[in-house]
This record gives C-alpha cells, structure tokens and sequence, in this order.
C-alpha cells in the first residue's frame, strides 16, 4: 500500500499562506510566472522568492493572486499534498509532456482534496468502496481467467447481474460508493490528445475514491463508458499490487474492462469468428461497446485469430471508423458529486436545493469553476442576482441519448 496519507489534507488549516500552492495553481493553470506577475502586478522576482518561501507570503500577496488567477483566498490556505505520479494511473508515454503530467496530477489532487473536505463535512466515517479492499487480489501475478473471474466478482458487488449488458456503468459505479468525475486537464491542448483519458490512484488511502475521465465532448458514450470499466478495473487489480511493466498493468485493466463490460459467457454468444466490421453495429448498440473493443475482446477471447484481428482494424481505419464510429451511444453523467456538494452545502429555494458558488469555492479552498466542472453541473443561486463565480465555457460531456 501507498505510504501517502490524505488525513492532514481533510480540513482547512488558516494557520499562514502557503507559498506551494502558487506553483500548484500555476501548473494547474499553465501559466509562466512571467505571465502570472504581469495579472497579479507582483514582480517575478517577488513570485520567485514567495513561492521558494525565501519571504514571507503573507495577505496582500494572496489577494492579489487570488485575483489574478480567480481562486478564493481560501485556496492559499490549505496544506493539500500532490500526489505522486507514480501513484497515478494516468498512461504516461513518449508523448507526454512535463506540462500535461504535472496539470493531471495537481487537478486529481486537488479533487481529491475536496472530496476529503466533503467526507468529512458530510461525517463519512467509512470508506463507501470498502469492498474494493475484500477482493482485490494480492498475488503478484495474474491470469486472464483470474481477471475474467474478479470482473464478474465485481458486477456481483455493484449489483448487477453475471450476464447481460450493464445499463449505466457510472451509476453502477456511484452506487457502490466509487466518485466518477470529468477532469479538465484530461483535455485536448496545443491541438493534440492527451496521452490517457482516466486517470485514478488505487493505492492511496482515501475515506472515497475517484474516477477522472475525460470529459470535454471528444469520447462517445462507449468509449467513456470503457474508460471508467479500466479505471475501475485499476482501483480493483492494483489496489495492493503493481506489475512489473507499464505495459502489464494497462493490459490487465483492458482485459477487465472488456470483461466487465460483456463477460466471457455472453460474449462467446454474441462475438464470432466470421462477423463482419457491419456485423458488430447491432452488437456495439445493444451492449453499448465500440467496435474497437468488441473486436479487442474477440482476439482476448480466440474467437478470431491474430490475422482477423489486424484486417478487422484496418478496415476500421479505412472507414476513419478509429476516430468515429457509427451508432452513437448515450452520455452517461455523474451524480454523486453533485450530491455530496449539495447535502453538505446545499439550501432549500423555491426552485429547488441551490447552492452560493462564492462562499463554496471559499469554503472548500477550490475555484468555483473546477467544482462546477467536477460535478457536471451546479446549480448557483447567485446567478440569479448576477453575482456568481465564473464557470468555464466549455462544459462536460452532455447526455445525448
């Protein structure tokens, strides 16, 4: 198990300003301290010696940073810790850049950090997701029979059934106690996909855990919903082991997700060696798994070959059916999050539970804008009298089906 403890993180310390938070936020951000002196009228000079903790950061500095980033004061305040990117299981490759793993391990912390706050506002004793810990496996290594056998393990946790299609993963997986969250920095920048599109830390003690998934608009409803089954099967299979390879450990969440997703039972019903590209359209329809994955599963499987296989894939391409595919499957948006928010900070109006988007930023020492984000949707009571916190134009992925 992980050696990083969150407890220090589950309540606000207004003790002093924290000079660390400044590089965090600027990652977060990704803004230069050329660029940040120049919105906030501190000198670089003065932002490099604050955030080394050669002066002290005191006030004046953090209400002007404060301003010129948009964060509540509060957020200066707070002793979070990042979590490592060991921790993570967000893909790093060849292609990933400093910026993007820095970006996706502060905005996971940081969730993860108001998550904490809210458990405890809301008095969760006990982690929700204690049974992750019941049947995560120990051994070091592992069949891909094993790995069928803890997936249909786990629809049996979520209550589902060992059979049939799953109709909604993300509240199967809310509903067992797992927060699933759009993250903005598992987004599309400088023009180029970011190198993974879920991320999660199976071996840090939480009093909750949490799913990030890519949320700005560019994943169909299969794909999200094969990303959040993987990330799923990263909190279960990884929870107190780590492969040898990167590789290895990519691999077996794959498998589990294609396992959870259709069980080897009814995919040996459904899957066979002669379907054609247009075969699988009903297929992908009724299970609400993209061709890609289907194909995937039926060479895990030996139901087709490895020569199959390759034709299947590139008469995928041939089509641009990897970037699209057809038959469009339904969004599937978060809840939980929203729900935890509202419970702990939460009033009752004539139009229903709202919430103050300025004094929960401050409160939970987190921009309104990623908490609007996070929980795919807040409904602001400010907004009415026009003095609301910002938002960020772009929104999470919307229900489409």
């Amino acid at each position: 198990m992980s050696t990083f403890n969150p407890e220090g993180i589950a309540l606000k310390q207004r003790l002093a300003f924290n000079p660390e938070r400044i590089a965090l936020a600027r990652r977060l951000e990704g803004v230069t301290q050329k660029e940040l002196s120049t919105r906030s009228g501190l000198s670089q000079a003065k932002l490099s010696k604050l955030q080394n903790g050669i002066i002290s950061f005191n006030e004046s500095d953090a209400v002007k940073l404060s301003g010129a980033l948009d964060y509540p004061i509060s957020y200066f305040e707070e002793s979070g810790t990042v979590i490592p990117l060991s921790e993570l299981t967000y893909r790093k490759t060849s292609r990933s850049s400093m910026g993007e793993l820095n970006s996706v391990s502060t905005e996971y912390s940081l969730l993860m950090d108001v998550i904490q706050k809210l458990c405890h506002v809301l008095k969760m004793k006990k982690n929700p997701a204690a049974w992750i810990d019941e049947i995560a496996p120990h051994e070091q290594s592992l069949s891909e029979e094993k790995i069928e056998r803890l997936a249909i393990r786990t629809r049996e946790c979520l209550g589902l059934k060992p059979d049939g299609a799953v109709p909604n993963v993300t509240r199967a997986i809310e509903r067992a106690g797992i927060i699933v969250s759009p993250m903005r920095s598992l987004n599309m920048r400088g023009g180029a996909n970011l190198t993974s599109e879920g991320v999660t830390a199976p071996s840090s003690q939480w009093h909750a855990m949490c799913i990030g998934y890519l949320g700005n608009g560019a994943l169909g409803g299969d794909r999200l919903r094969f990303t959040k089954a993987h990330e799923l099967g990263h909190l279960i299979l990884h929870r107190y082991r780590k492969p040898d390879s990167p590789q290895l450990v990519e691999r077996e969440a794959h498998i589990f997700a294609g396992a959870f997703l259709i069980s080897q039972l009814d995919a040996r019903l459904v899957l066979k060696s002669n379907l054609s590209l247009r075969d699988f359209l009903p297929i992908k329809a009724g299970w609400g798994i993209s061709i890609a994955a289907l194909i995937s599963r039926s060479h895990n499987l030996g139901i087709i070959d490895r020569q199959r296989y390759t034709s299947l894939n590139i008469q995928l391409s041939g089509k641009g059916w990897k970037k699209q595919e057809p038959v469009p499957v339904g969004i599937e948006n978060p809840l939980l999050l929203k729900q935890m928010i509202t419970s702990a900070y939460g009033f009752k109006t004539d139009q229903g539970l709202k919430i103050d988007s300025i004094g929960l930023a401050s409160e939970l020492g987190a921009p309104f804008r990623y908490l609007d984000y996070w929980s795919d949707g807040l409904d602001d009571e400010g907004m009415h009298w026009g003095i609301a916190a910002n938002r960020f134009e772009q929104r999470p992925n919307r229900m489409i089906a």
